[in-house]
């Protein structure tokens, strides 16, 4: 019955199974839990069962295949390779065209022009390279720089997997039809599982067709007129003797070094040529060998390949020599081996060259055909070379617009530029001022006894003039002149001379816009200035400064010795100089000096006080301590005494 096929009416159910009991297999065995095979089934039906004995459990369980069948090979992984490292250097590379709309032009609607599709696996880059053609007069070579290359709006880049045959790639608004690829590239794209599409022809370009037939035609043409010119001439000696040279002097060149030898014009740097000339056709090239910084452009071939005749006037190439017959043109010289040597000049197309040295080629070729033997080379360095002078153009008026200086800077330059100021002489006299006191000179008396102060900034040559206020006017100290450059009146405007610290000494008249001033006295700083910097200055500017200032000091002394003013004494101590008020300079310093009736002691101002600066004139008296309070006005003392802050 178990025997019959599972179909409805093949299977019966047994009336004698009544016991339906699931049989157990989990059971205890000495305290231990064990697994206990079945023997029977559901409905208590045999279940044959191989009862293994104790022996053969041991076995299979100590079994061990490595013993009989050896260890199991373990595969090793592969090593990690960065796919920037696994792709390098691989590039897909597909052959394809585009189509450029010609308009407005009766010979061609569309141009097809062949590019080189470039796709760089290492990081997902293209690049486009278009097949150059001569004589296209198109911009070829690079498209598109190697990147990435958008290919919609979500800024989505292409990848291999959009590229196959017979596809159209939209880079830039330029649609590019895939064609044809190498055979790298297909077949690592059927190795990734991507099949190619068939090949297909690059199409035609009109316009080149017709060129080419053009040109088919023209050839044909020529090809029948040349060969009737040459047939005749084939068995005459001067063609056997050109067939002659050809064969035997076919890749020999003399080579000669040579220096433009410009008399007419002298230069200051040597320029350096060799010239090559060909034994097989008797032509000459020239090319120059450059210098670092010699300012001159990179060209290295200065006169191309082609014979030069002897007389420099004559141009081959003129309009007039393409109509000589042949007989003509041969009676024409042109310059040949013997016309070079070792310290000669060879005039080519009116520039002349000095031949100094020459190669060893050259040497032994003139040895055995001419028989020299003398091949010293010329020393070049011994020539001397004259910068020459530039003559520049005349400088034209001053038009009233900006300095004179500005019409002479813009003379010079094409482009306007701004003056150049002295920056090292900015640096080295900045906060550096001269000062004179001088009276005008004029015929009303009221501006006779009127005082002014000339500054004098040596940092940019500026000059300014304040008028000192006279006693019983009330009026404080005014500017009478704004900072400015004041030039001589009897320099010309275009090319104005100023005043420089040269012209103001004791004595010097110095007219400033129509104003006319006698410099009477000087800084002290002055002369010092003078005496550090004697040879900017003439003597008797150094001879004036002197004498006017020694002569106040002798007044000063005089001063101190005489003391004119008496000066209200104290008893107060150095205790009080904290509390003292700044303007009661006479109780402050009186104070100090108890010795002394109308004089201040310099040592105790200097103890008395953590910053104390009165004129230099007053320390410099001599060997005096004291200085009178009188002869100095306090508003110029710049102090702070001890315990302020």
């Amino acid at each position: 019955m178990n025997d019959l096929p599972l179909l409805p009416g093949n299977r019966f159910s047994d009336v004698t199974c009544t016991n339906f009991i699931v049989p157990r297999t989990l059971s205890f065995k000495n305290g231990h839990r064990i697994i206990r095979l079945p023997r029977f089934g559901i409905g208590q039906t045999y279940k044959p069962n191989v009862q293994l004995t104790e022996d053969e459990r041991e076995i299979l369980t100590n079994f061990q295949p490595e013993l009989i069948y050896g260890k199991v090979k373990v595969q090793e992984p592969r090593k990690f390779v960065p796919a920037t490292v696994f792709y390098d250097k691989k590039v897909l590379r597909f052959y394809g065209y585009f189509k450029q709309t010609v308009y407005e032009s009766p010979l061609e609607y569309y141009r097809v022009r062949r590019v080189i599709i470039y796709y760089y696996l290492e990081d997902d880059t293209i690049s486009v390279y278009e097949i150059p053609y001569k004589n296209s007069a198109l911009n070829q070579g690079l498209r598109v720089r190697r990147h990435r290359v958008s290919k919609n709006d979500q800024n989505e880049s292409y990848n291999w997997r959009d590229l196959n045959i017979g596809q159209n790639l939209a880079i830039y608004g330029t649609i590019y039809r895939l064609c044809d690829c190498d055979q790298f590239t297909r077949e690592w794209l059927e190795s990734e599982g991507i099949e190619l599409q068939c090949s297909e022809l690059i199409p035609s370009d009109p316009y080149t067709l017709k060129l080419m037939e053009k040109n088919e035609i023209e050839k044909q043409r020529t090809g029948h007129s040349d060969l009737k010119d040459i047939l005749p001439d084939l068995l005459t000696k001067q063609s056997i003797v050109g067939n002659k040279q050809f064969n035997t002097m076919d890749g020999k060149v003399l080579r000669f070094y040579a220096v433009l030898d410009d008399q007419g014009q002298q230069c200051e740097i040597m320029r350096k040529f060799i010239i090559h000339f060909y034994l097989v056709d008797h032509t000459i090239e020239i090319r120059e060998t450059h210098q670092a910084n010699d300012g001159y452009d990179p060209i290295g071939i200065y006169l191309h390949r082609q014979i030069v005749p002897k007389d420099s006037t004559y141009n081959i190439k003129s309009y007039v020599n393409l109509f000589i017959n042949k007989h003509e043109q041969e009676k024409i010289c042109y310059l040949k081996p013997e016309d070079f040597a070792i310290g000669r000049r060879i005039t080519i197309f009116n520039r002349s060259f000095f031949l100094h040295d020459c190669d060893i080629f050259t040497k032994s070729f003139y040895h055995q055909n001419f028989g020299q033997f003398d091949f010293t080379p010329i020393d070049i360095n011994m020539k001397r070379y004259i910068k020459p002078s530039i003559q520049l153009p005349p400088v034209p008026p001053h038009i009233m617009f900006g300095k004179p200086e500005d019409t002479i800077q813009n003379v010079k330059n094409l482009i306007p530029k701004p003056l150049k100021r002295d920056r090292i002489k900015l640096m080295e006299n900045e906060h550096r001022v001269l000062r004179y006191e001088a009276v005008m000179e004029s015929v009303n008396e009221t501006d006779v006894q009127r005082k002014f102060l000339i500054v004098y900034r040596l940092a940019d040559d500026l000059i300014s003039v304040y008028e000192k206020p006279l006693d019983g006017y009330g009026c404080l100290t005014r500017k009478f002149l704004e900072r400015i450059r004041i030039p001589k009146p009897d320099s010309h405007p275009d090319a104005p001379i100023y005043y420089g610290p040269n012209d103001f000494y004791i004595g010097a008249r110095i007219e400033l816009f129509k104003h006319r001033f006698v410099i009477i006295d000087a800084d002290r700083y002055v002369l010092k200035f003078i005496e550090e910097n004697q040879q900017q200055f003439s003597q008797h500017v150094i001879d004036s400064l002197r004498k006017k200032l020694c002569l106040n000091n002798e007044k000063d002394e005089q001063n101190i010795l005489s003391f004119p003013t008496p000066i209200r004494r104290t008893s107060k101590s150095t205790s009080c100089l904290p509390n003292a008020c700044i303007t009661d300079s006479t109780f402050c310093f009186c104070g100090v000096e108890e010795n002394s009736n109308d004089s201040c002691c310099k040592l105790n101002c200097r103890l008395c006080s953590t910053n104390f600066t009165i004129p230099s004139m007053i320390f410099d008296i001599g060997p005096l301590n004291f200085f009178p309070l009188n002869s100095f006005n306090f508003s110029e003392l710049n102090f702070s005494f001890l315990g302020q802050r």
